[in-house]
């Protein structure tokens, strides 16, 4: 597991419940992770919006290297968050080094973290990123607007052959 919790509490600020799901051998986070976001609502993004943003940071990343883009990413005034639609980025291992939903999730291993679903999203951007080199993916995950999980289809870049970005947006959030 990657050392987040599953109780919901991260904090005295923390202002909603999680009930963990428990399957044989398995536990579920990803609601935990709602406390864990912290971002303002906006406008309903599109998937063209999504990938536009996901082929600007992989420009950016080769124009300015990779400490200051993924800095940048990871800043809400870096250029790269606009209330739901961010980038994030991950090492072949699942560790975060790039989220601009969650700054906090830089250096930590979200390859267990597993949706309501059972599905590993980080696992499978991992397999989609760095064996196709680009494409969709579809799963459930914690809007840090609505602070609801929510599917969410995110596009998915390969950086190099040990990391990808991307960007994604939450499917059925209402302007």
């Amino acid at each position: 597991m990657s050392g987040l919790p599953i109780d919901g509490r991260l904090g005295s600020r923390t202002k909603f419940r999680c009930a963990a799901v428990m399957r044989p051998g398995l536990r579920f986070a990803t609601a935990g992770l709602l406390g864990l976001f912290a971002a303002a609502p906006g406008q309903a993004h599109t998937a063209q919006e999504a990938q536009a943003l996901a082929e600007r940071g992989l420009a950016y990343i080769h124009d300015q290297g990779r400490e200051r883009a993924f800095a940048d990413f990871s800043r809400p005034d870096g250029g790269f968050v606009d209330g739901d639609l961010y980038i994030f980025c991950q090492d072949a291992s699942g560790v975060v080094v790039a989220h601009g939903g969650n700054p906090k999730l830089v250096g930590r291993n979200m390859a267990e973290v597993r949706d309501p679903d059972g599905r590993l999203p980080n696992v499978e951007i991992n397999q989609l990123g760095l064996t196709k080199g680009s494409g969709w993916l579809e799963f459930r995950w914690p809007n840090p607007a609505t602070k609801r999980i929510e599917p969410k289809a995110a596009y998915v870049l390969k950086v190099d052959d040990r990391t990808v970005c991307g960007s994604g947006y939450y499917k059925d959030t209402v302007p």
